[in-house]
């Protein structure tokens, strides 16, 4: 990297959020998350699972629903789904959220916990809130911990926790031992997040790029719009980087403007696109590639392979800023446009959270040098009455 500051700085600030992530993980009370596992295995053949949360927290619960399709199919939805039938007793419902608030006006997420309850379901709540353990039966609680403002500016420890825990108790419910599985998968996860700052620690040139990319954004002369785009698995990794990046701003000189739900046919050739793709392989991927290159977008490419068809496509186009290696899939295939039947294993999205935690680590980064403290980054949060 150009400033070897800058270098210490995203090390260190890389290794503060696997450790606080490590420490969750540890601490967490295995009893209630084998409970989890136990229902999760024992719904296979007849149950409906039910998700809710909230921004960043909704996010983390999503990557349980992704891999949780493999073995409940059409059964698992969130609560704001068009496609949700009645509760029904005997079910599943989860929960996701950090304040869980219960007083003085009770959380939407909470309300309808306790609605699921009323109607027969087993509630599991995942929350920071201890609370909750005096409402509800079962809860996995990710403790409440202060947090470095510079290293996680508005605090990220418990959705990195959760996006993590959830990962593993979806990659391990339906094995044959699922609490051997999990426990295993706890340790493997925290290796894999050590392994990638490895390989970015030897990308100097394109870590730079992306930074340099996003400075360029954030002025507030500069009216382009960044756009953040995956399929699948890692649609649920863009969202939650994009509401992160939304938070990079300062009153009336820095502002970034971040879209990551449609909105793309919006796209103009002084915009930024951020394609996301573990394989590089995603034939949807390749083609939001194509389409920003045809009308001369900016783009950069994040993946595990740069040998892969998106890497490549984009490393010789003339307003390409760059490609890292993320690492984290195992092979370079794509899962998005195969159907579940023809798939024997589901991958663990170590690549997903390696980028996740990757692009956390750049974002502290960026708001350091730019003078964007928490205080700036609150501003851009959307207005309560609208949560």
């Amino acid at each position: 990297m150009n400033d070897l500051l800058e270098r210490h700085f995203l090390e260190r600030t890389y290794k503060y959020l696997v450790g606080k992530i490590k420490k969750s993980l540890d601490n967490v009370d295995k009893k209630e998350v084998y409970k989890f596992l136990d229902a999760l295995k024992s719904g296979m053949d007849d149950k409906r699972v039910t998700v809710d949360g909230a921004g960043r927290s909704l996010q983390s619960v999503l990557l349980l629903v992704s891999q949780l399709e493999n073995t409940y199919g059409i059964r698992v939805n969130q609560v704001n789904n068009a496609n949700l039938r009645p509760l029904r007793g005997g079910d599943i419902f989860v929960a996701n959220s950090r304040s869980a608030k219960v007083e003085p006006e009770e959380a939407k997420i909470v309300s309808h916990a306790r609605f699921a309850r009323k109607k027969g379901l087993d509630v599991f709540f995942i929350t920071a809130n201890e609370e909750i353990k005096d409402i509800f039966e079962n809860v996995i609680l990710i403790k409440k911990e202060g947090y470095n403002k510079e290293y996680a500016p508005l605090g990220t420890g418990f959705e990195q926790a959760t996006a993590t825990l959830m990962s593993c108790i979806a990659c391990s419910y339906y094995k044959k031992n699922p609490k051997e599985s999990f426990d295993t998968l706890c340790k493997e996860v925290i290796q894999g997040y050590n392994r990638n700052l490895e390989t970015l620690l030897k990308q100097d040139r394109a870590l730079d790029a992306f930074i340099e990319i996003v400075n360029e954004y954030l002025s507030i002369e500069n009216p382009g719009v960044v756009y953040f785009k995956g399929m699948g698995i890692n649609d649920i990794i863009a969202k939650v980087i994009a509401i992160r990046y939304g938070h990079l701003h300062k009153n009336n000189c820095k502002d970034l403007n971040v879209v990551y739900e449609s909105h793309w046919r919006c796209r103009r050739s002084n915009d930024l696109g951020i394609f996301l793709s573990g394989s590089g392989q995603t034939t949807q991927m390749i083609k939001y590639l194509s389409q920003a290159k045809s009308i001369g977008m900016k783009t950069f490419v994040i993946t595990s392979y740069k040998d892969s068809k998106l890497a490549r496509s984009n490393q010789w186009y003339k307003n390409c800023r760059g490609n890292l290696i993320i690492s984290g899939r195992s092979i370079k295939y794509s899962y998005f446009n195969q159907a579940l039947e023809t798939i024997d294993e589901a991958f663990f999205p170590q690549f997903e959270l390696n980028t996740y935690l990757t692009l956390d680590a750049l974002l502290a980064l960026i708001a350091k040098y730019n003078n964007i403290d928490e205080e700036d980054m609150k501003k851009t949060h959307r207005d309560k009455e609208l949560e």
